[in-house]
């Protein structure tokens, strides 16, 4: 492998997720800065064990016997932000950091999966793909559950693959150690490990036990999550049964509406030309998956259905929040690969190959350019932001009455 060339490429990816990279939480889903903010600021200001490992929002002047804590998610994210706050401060850019490392992680993960399922020119191509979406440069460095566990997620991928190729034990641990990893970060972990135990137990012809270890440590740690969640609040299985019902979206979103708004955001944040790639692999590759079951095919369809099942599972969060299609980028740009590795084979010249690649990765990186600068520019909330800081400076400032929405963007500005 070309190291120099993956350097490069790692290099790319964070000069794009450096862009506005301090820039303050004002603008799309950038609430996310500032919840998770605000909790890991709350880790660093009272301790974890005074808080029990318990993420809150509570700014401080709540006793503590009034806080409130969060306990839909594990409070792993706000925990690796806070580690980052006390080696660098409490910035924007600090919080933003966890995301952009692992976003990094994601780059060279995908560039490796492409090695070994395709080949290492498919996995440059496809690392470069992936950089330069709108998803990966706005979204890629949000502080979100879903950008920090999927780099987890490609190394559980990588090493079941390299488990089966060669067989050794060190993959295998590999492989449950960043699986119980991703299952730490967020939920979608769990559809990771499921894809996995199913996929060995239908198409492994031996060693079928040894995954039953997936549910085992898929169950242990969600007893250990209900369990610290109860401590922090008794009514917790209440809430998170009502927070799952209310995702799910019953009937109140029609499939038509659902699929189009996903239709919509893939446009915006993959490009036309980037979803017709992995379109014409689907077209090609899925007739012929009954006779090559063990081979690279499926892995590569795995990866498509677990970037899937969060937003498909969980219609009403994909239908508000876009950046939960973010899990599906590796897919997108590995089959893109695919289908751009396969057209290169028509033509003879390393020179006429680079020309046709370079061409590809131009124009899916210039189509949707106009939106990712809409979304790097927008400020929907710098009027909050500015009253924020007034406050906090001691200036009197006259501001409406806060909803929940704004509030949080206060608290964690003027607090």
């Amino acid at each position: 492998m070309n190291k120099l060339l993956v350097i490069g490429i790692i290099f790319l990816a964070l000069f794009l997720l450096s862009i506005n990279l301090g820039k303050p939480f004002i603008g799309q889903h950038d609430w996310n800065g500032v919840v998770y903010g605000q909790q890991a600021k709350n880790f660093v200001r009272f301790g974890y064990l005074p808080l029990k490992f318990g993420a809150t929002l509570a700014t401080a002047d709540i006793r503590p016997e009034e806080r409130k804590y969060s306990t839909h998610y594990t409070p792993v994210l706000p925990i690796l932000i806070s580690f980052s706050y006390r080696l660098f401060g409490i910035y924007e850019w600090s919080t933003r950091l966890v995301p952009v490392m692992a976003s990094s992680a994601s780059v060279l993960l995908v560039i490796l999966l492409g090695r070994e399922l395709i080949s290492f020119r498919a996995g440059i191509i496809a690392g470069v793909l992936m950089a330069v979406t709108p998803m990966f440069v706005y979204y890629g460095k949000n502080p979100v559950h879903e950008v920090v566990l999927l780099p987890f997620v490609l190394l559980s991928y990588y090493s079941y693959y390299r488990f089966i190729k060669i067989k050794k034990n060190k993959w295998w641990i590999i492989l449950l150690l960043s699986l119980a990893g991703s299952m730490l970060v967020g939920w979608p972990g769990y559809y990771a490990a499921g894809l996995i135990f199913f996929h060995g137990i239908l198409f492994r012809r031996e060693g079928k036990i040894r995954f039953m270890q997936l549910p085992l440590i898929a169950a242990t740690l969600l007893i250990i999550f209900f369990f610290h969640s109860s401590i922090l609040n008794p009514q917790a299985a209440g809430d998170l049964q009502n927070i799952f019902f209310s995702r799910l979206g019953g009937t109140s979103i029609g499939p038509i509406d659902f699929l189009t708004k996903e239709l919509r955001y893939s446009i915006n944040l993959f490009s036309i030309s980037l979803l017709s790639l992995p379109a014409i692999w689907i077209l090609f590759v899925i007739p012929g998956l009954t006779r090559n079951l063990h081979k690279e095919n499926t892995i590569l369809l795995l990866l498509g259905i677990f970037g899937l099942s969060h937003v498909l599972i969980f219609r009403q969060a994909g239908y508000y929040h876009e950046y939960l299609l973010f899990p599906l980028l590796p897919f997108i740009a590995l089959a893109s690969a695919v289908t751009v590795e396969n057209l290169l084979t028509i033509f003879h010249g390393l020179t006429i190959k680079i020309l046709i690649a370079g061409f590809i990765i131009f124009f899916a990186a210039k189509e949707r350019l106009a939106y990712l600068q809409t979304l790097l520019t927008s400020e929907y909330v710098r009027p909050v932001y500015e009253d924020a800081l007034g406050y906090k400076s001691g200036r009197q400032v006259l501001f409406p009455q806060l909803d929940n929405d704004n509030r949080i963007y206060f608290d964690f500005y003027a607090d």
